[in-house]
């Protein structure tokens, strides 16, 4: 009784720890506390999981896109979210930015806040910039090893005053471990917000809109455009442009600080994504996930599969295996079976042909070997009938024509009556048929 108690009492323990586990990851994943800035699964300050529900209490069917741009579905609006402190996980490649240029042409939306490197002027014609070291950080390992490689760069030291350097981080450990690691994880305080306001349709005559560390933005001058937020009042710098590209749109904003949790609500961004949200027809809505690190390069097998190839390349690997099989050949010669060993030497032939004439029965040792011939011959062709007439006529009839000749040739020698020593001779004939025939 006592065991059994033992039993469910651990028994009770371990449920109760797998299950405080699996809340807790179910809440640490909730939460997204670990998940990459500006990504719409981050419900922290710096993720933008509030503007990926709230495009979902817009009924625009909001989807994370976590593949390359090979597919995009066409008129939909395609949301890039970034800023120049945060590279992209992984960059554009050519193809993509073909495929993109292709998409928007045929009616697609492209948004493109605050990501310097998603667009490219000799492609698109516009591009985000920004002036000499705004985007380099100056807090923290980062900003540490961003100046050690500008030393490296420049081939000379330096000092800074504003911090302990990389080569010195050691002896900086063993001085003060405590205030050396604060400074490395010491990150710069939240840059102040600068105001914009609506100048042009759908964000005129919406609430102003704080950004921060809002980017330059540069158009090619042969290109119609729409100046939809300024900086700092109506005659300031442009902090959101749209340009028409065929059938569709390319808008770009200068920043998407409005757009993560912490200032969706207080800076307005949830507003200025409405209306943007509004004038695309609240079509399909895709968050580029997959430039921030999410979700894996299509394969060879699921791009033909996404394209509709995958039945016709079955087809063709079918088609390709029935023509191999038709006029392949086969590896090798057809097996045939191993050739029975001798019976024995000449000498050996002589010996028993003399032993069976002292046996005074030269016919019974004849008919012996007769039969034993015929036997090895039958067994050969897998005759079962092993008479030498029925024999010799099974042969012919499937055209063994020198097999048959050889039985017809040891039934006629059955019927000779062999002098002194001829025994032998007519013993090594017999052999000689019987190969002849087993050939």
């Amino acid at each position: 009784m006592r065991r059994a108690l033992k039993r469910v009492a651990i028994g009770a323990v371990v449920l109760v720890v797998l299950g405080t586990s699996g809340v807790m990851c179910a809440r640490v994943g909730e939460r997204g506390r670990y998940v990459g800035e500006y990504s719409t699964y981050g419900a922290g300050p710096e993720g933008t999981r509030g503007l990926f529900l709230l495009t979902e209490e817009l009924g625009a069917h909001p989807q994370r896109w976590a593949e390359d741009l090979g597919r995009l579905p066409p008129g939909a609006m395609l949301v890039a979210l970034g800023s120049c402190q945060q590279l992209m996980r992984r960059e554009i490649t050519r193809l993509e930015r073909e495929h993109l240029r292709a998409w928007i042409e045929g009616g697609g939306t492209l948004v493109v806040a605050g990501v310097p490197d998603y667009l490219s002027r000799d492609e698109m014609g516009i591009e985000l910039v920004s002036a000499p070291g705004e985007c380099r950080p100056t807090e923290g390992l980062i900003a540490m090893l961003d100046r050690a490689e500008g030393r490296r760069q420049q081939r000379k030291r330096e000092t800074d005053d504003e911090g302990g350097e990389i080569e010195d981080l050691p002896d900086m450990f063993r001085a003060d471990p405590a205030g050396t690691y604060d400074e490395i994880v010491e990150q710069g305080g939240l840059p102040e917000a600068r105001v914009a306001i609506g100048t042009a349709a759908p964000l005129d005559g919406g609430p102003l809109v704080g950004m921060r560390q809002p980017l330059g933005i540069r158009v090619s001058s042969e290109l119609s455009r729409s100046t939809l937020l300024r900086l700092d009042g109506p005659d300031g710098e442009p902090a959101a442009v749209r340009v028409d590209v065929g059938q569709g749109a390319v808008i770009v904003l200068a920043s998407s600080s409005m757009f993560q949790n912490r200032d969706l609500s207080t800076q307005s961004g949830g507003v200025l994504f409405s209306r943007l949200v509004r004038e695309h027809g609240n079509g399909t809505v895709l968050f580029d996930e997959f430039h921030l690190g999410v979700g894996q390069r299509r394969s060879l097998m699921r791009y033909l599969r996404q394209t509709g190839g995958g039945p016709v390349l079955l087809q063709v690997l079918l088609l390709i295996g029935f023509i191999l099989w038709r006029v392949g050949a086969s590896f090798g010669a057809p097996t045939r079976d191993a050739p029975e060993e001798p019976a024995g030497t000449a000498s050996y032939v002589e010996g028993v042909g003399t032993l069976y004439a002292k046996a005074k029965d030269p016919k019974g040792a004849i008919d012996i070997l007769v039969r034993r011939s015929l036997e090895r011959i039958a067994r050969h062709h897998h005759v079962t009938n092993r008479a030498a007439p029925q024999l010799a006529d099974e042969l012919e009839a499937r055209h063994r024509l020198d097999a048959a000749k050889a039985v017809r040739a040891i039934h006629e020698a059955s019927s000779q009556t062999p002098g002194r020593g001829g025994l032998a001779k007519l013993a090594a004939r017999l052999d000689a048929l019987t190969d002849a025939a087993t050939a």
